[in-house]
């Protein structure tokens, strides 16, 4: 999976104890490839709770890249190969731009000045 990653253009790839660490965009969060007896799960996390209702729809968009909260915070996995690597750089990059939006819908008017 290493090598399918650079291929791909992923960047900061990094193997700590079996997990692989990469980033599909250096501006955007790492994201883990976790081998499993089904092959590699790619999970990406972001430090917002999502409501049911916004995983649900995330979900029902993505149904390949299901959300939901673990540890705390926003995460999309997706069992991965080396074709559906492009697909994981789309939907890592969307998935970072709808949580920052659900953050911004829910600060308050005044929040951070």
């Amino acid at each position: 999976m290493e090598q399918a990653l650079r291929d791909a253009g992923f960047t900061g790839i990094e193997t700590v104890n079996g997990v692989i660490y990469a980033r599909s965009n250096p501006a955007l969060p790492e994201f883990t490839a976790t081998p499993t007896v089904d092959g590699w799960q790619l999970a990406l996390a972001w430090p917002v709770r999502a409501t049911d209702a916004q995983i649900a729809a995330w979900t029902a968009l993505h149904p390949a890249a299901p959300m939901d909260v673990y540890q705390g915070e926003t995460r999309i996995t997706l069992m991965a190969t080396a074709e559906s690597l492009p697909l994981w750089a789309e939907l890592a990059e969307a998935m970072v731009a709808q949580c920052v939006a659900w953050r911004r819908d829910t600060r308050q008017r005044d929040e951070g000045m």
